[in-house]
């Protein structure tokens, strides 16, 4: 009789911040967690987004049964219309209300569909050889779950992007009690998010940029524009109720930005008074002074709403003195150049910007710091960690803060590339270079 084993593959995220799909594996059954594209450096003009390659999987098609969204973010989402089409017809796909919210407006674009479960802290779902349930946690969108999954060989935490943040702007904190009595149970192992391992502290809240927001609009003349990822609900969420305060209308551009506020709206978590938003034709009636403007482009991509209003070609709408213009976004690597031309333009253009190069509380990050790591890894006290969703040195960071809370070095587990981590019965575990990862170039369509 064959022994039990239980597979964890990485087709995106061991070693990559972005392009997230991990694959736990069974003699019986295959699990896919998460579904995301990678940004290649400098891809906001190649216009190209990464796919990950599932090879591994249309060769075990038969052992798969489903895949489970962690949130609704791009690089945990936005594959899908790339990878269901090589799948099963009818393959479940879980996530949460948002995350189906989100997802679907994605698949919509390529004219596709799915058939979509939702999921809450309530669920309990059996899948073959895996039993899941489900920990709402904070991070820059609602809506955010770690996944629970219970294998023959003991319990893995899955916990992607995430903060311990205590005071959401949108949705609750995560129940750290229940992570707690998951830990005594005795958990084989956790994959931990580890982006902002090398940054002491916590993860500042994001409430904490309604300061910000309220200070710089109460000193601007004009204008005031504000860009960021359109999937941050919850930065939109303080941009729009500040300016609201100030007596301010909303106006939206970039398709990405309408459609998820008006899906956040619809779903109940946005609710705004009558009123509050205007189109961009209205724009015309009202004094710069007055008006508050939503716009895509925060990574600098042509054809975006913020690219063509600086180059002059959105006629209803100008950047000049007394405009301000707010980039509360991190950075994808390779893009600083591209927003860095932006912001040049604008300037040129008499209008004031405000970065995170000037401005240390621009932005606040949606990934937990070390003191977030540690209280983590503390709860679910796991008898195996791998570190993921951050680069190599991120792991490696992430091995030596567990090593000074009590981990031993064999605990910490470093996967790169291809690689396969194996756990066996008796928490046997082994890493082998068993398969070839791939990735895809494919065009991307920009959020005009």
């Amino acid at each position: 009789m064959a022994e039990d084993s239980l597979k964890i593959i990485s087709l995106g995220g061991f070693g990559e911040v972005t392009k997230n799909m991990f694959v736990y594996e069974t003699p019986n059954s295959i699990l896919i967690i998460d579904c995301g594209v990678g940004f290649p450096e400098g891809s906001v003009r190649e216009g190209s987004l990464i796919v990950p390659d599932i090879s591994y999987l249309r060769e075990r098609v038969n052992k798969i049964k489903a895949i489970v969204l962690s949130h609704g973010h791009e690089d945990h989402i936005g594959a899908l219309p790339y990878v269901l089409p090589q799948l099963p017809k009818n393959l479940p796909v879980l996530g949460a209300k948002l995350t189906i919210g989100l997802s679907k407006l994605k698949l919509r674009e390529f004219k596709l569909s799915a058939n979509f479960k939702e999921i809450s802290e309530k669920s309990k779902i059996n899948l073959g050889d895996f039993s899941l349930e489900f920990i709402q946690v904070t991070h820059s969108i609602p809506d955010t779950y770690h996944i629970i999954i219970k294998t023959p060989l003991g319990i893995i935490y899955h916990a992607a992007d995430f903060k311990l943040d205590l005071k959401p702007v949108v949705g609750k904190p995560a129940l750290q009690q229940r992570i707690r009595e998951l830990g005594k149970r005795g958990t084989l192992c956790l994959l931990s998010d580890c982006l902002r391992v090398e940054n002491p502290g916590f993860t500042p809240p994001e409430i904490r940029l309604e300061e910000m927001f309220n200070e710089e609009i109460g000193n601007c003349r004009g204008k005031f524009f504000v860009t960021t990822m359109s999937s941050n609900i919850s930065r939109l969420k303080q941009a729009i109720d500040v300016s609201l305060r100030w007596g301010r209308r909303v106006v939206l551009l970039g398709r990405s930005i309408k459609e998820n506020i008006r899906l956040a709206t619809r779903l109940g978590y946005l609710n705004f008074p009558r009123g509050a938003f205007i189109s961009e034709k209205e724009i015309g009636r009202y004094r710069p002074d007055s008006l508050t403007l939503l716009v895509s482009g925060s990574q600098g991509e042509v054809g975006s709403a913020l690219d063509r209003i600086v180059s002059d070609k959105m006629k209803s709408i100008k950047i000049g003195p007394g405009d301000k213009v707010i980039f509360s976004t991190d950075y994808i690597p390779g893009n600083e150049i591209f927003i860095y031309r932006l912001i040049d333009n604008i300037c040129r253009l008499g209008g004031e910007v405000i970065y995170q190069d000037i401005h240390s509380n621009v932005h606040v990050s949606g990934h937990g710091s070390q003191e977030d790591l540690k209280k983590l890894m503390k709860m679910v006290n796991p008898d195996f960690i791998i570190p993921i969703g951050g680069n190599f040195r991120h792991m490696v960071a992430y091995q030596k803060l567990a090593i000074r809370e009590g981990f031993k070095p064999f605990q910490v587990l470093l996967p790169d590339d291809g690689q396969v981590v194996e756990f066996l019965s008796g928490k046997r575990v082994k890493i082998s270079q068993k398969i070839k990862i791939g990735e895809y170039v494919v065009k991307r369509r920009i959020e005009v």
